[in-house]
């Protein structure tokens, strides 16, 4: 098999671990470790088709066998549209918290492909020096609110999970965060709120995308916007900078910590990032996706990015 079309196939097995079939652009833009033309791919793609190594459903293509996930994507973005509506609104609503820069859509929402009983997964982008400050107040708002998922919550769907903090200080995700996974997180991740268009400045920030996306633009799916006047007044947050917000930020950082010491297992948090994955979502991905093969993608690398870090930086 030619590298475009081991490429392909690769592409095509990541989506298929989440039932998500792809249509050819999605392909192209989504394609695994190999930069490709249009023209190009789909002769490879059609090569495929003729050897039954892939198969096509409509405008979807899929492993073989595995046409009724076409099906389960039409649903879910069906089922999903009510969805995205809220998260847009639940958005407007947590960006009038002082210290945000943007908050942006992610996981499998993002993708149009939640399930009903899925939560509503937020990266949060807070001013600098400001994270822990933020992240004190959205708790706060969000579990008087009842719209945090909780451990106690008795069902998650619909509920905000806020699983990612950063700033820009820590646009630039450490080596052991960097994987196929995180890259098509960042890639797939809708901006809600973004007057600031840090968006730019994340990916910027993180040339190691293209290692393995090297098709992956800088054009993204949003949502209709609701909050543009919003957007063009939200400034940066009253005091900062100031010796008084400097020694709350750090207090709150310490006491926040001293709270979830205890129950911290494979978190990885700074003073100015915080990654709430328990289970890293990537670990069992990449370890069920071999690399072999796919130019730009080190096998013995994301081996090591499978197995994931925890740490604390105080």
């Amino acid at each position: 098999m030619t590298p475009i079309g081991i490429s392909i196939l690769q592409t095509l097995k990541y989506s298929d671990h989440f039932g998500f079939p792809l249509t050819l652009s999605e392909i192209h833009s989504r394609l695994v470790g190999a930069r490709s033309s249009r023209p190009l791919l789909i002769t490879a793609i059609n090569q495929m088709l003729k050897s039954k190594t892939i198969s096509q459903t409509g405008d979807y293509y899929h492993l073989p066998g595995h046409a009724s996930l076409v099906a389960r994507r039409l649903k879910r973005a069906k089922f999903c549209a009510p969805r995205l509506r809220l998260a847009q609104t639940l958005a407007i609503k947590l960006s009038h918290t002082p210290g945000i820069l943007a908050i942006y859509l992610t996981g499998s929402l993002a993708m149009s492909n939640s399930s009903v009983n899925d939560d509503i997964d937020f990266m949060i982008i807070a001013h600098s020096h400001h994270l822990w400050t933020t992240r004190f107040l959205l708790t706060l708002y969000t579990t008087i609110l009842g719209l945090r998922r909780t451990p106690n919550s008795p069902r998650s769907s619909g509920k905000l999970c806020l699983n990612l903090y950063l700033t820009p200080m820590s646009y630039a995700l450490p080596n052991h965060k960097q994987s196929l996974y995180t890259a098509y997180e960042l890639v797939q991740a809708i901006p809600l709120f973004d007057p600031h268009n840090t968006r730019a400045s994340l990916l910027a920030a993180n040339p190691w995308i293209r290692h393995y996306l090297p098709n992956a633009t800088q054009a993204t799916r949003t949502v209709p916007k609701r909050n543009s006047r919003l957007q063009v007044e939200k400034g940066s947050p009253a005091g900062e900078g100031t010796v008084l917000m400097v020694l709350i930020e750090k207090l709150l950082y310490r006491l926040q910590l001293l709270y979830m010491r205890p129950k911290l297992t494979r978190e990885y948090v700074t003073q100015d990032s915080a990654f709430f994955h328990p289970h890293d979502p990537g670990t069992k991905v990449l370890r069920g996706l071999s690399l072999k093969g796919i130019p730009g993608c080190k096998p013995s690398r994301a081996r090591r990015q499978a197995k994931g870090e925890s740490s604390l930086e105080v």
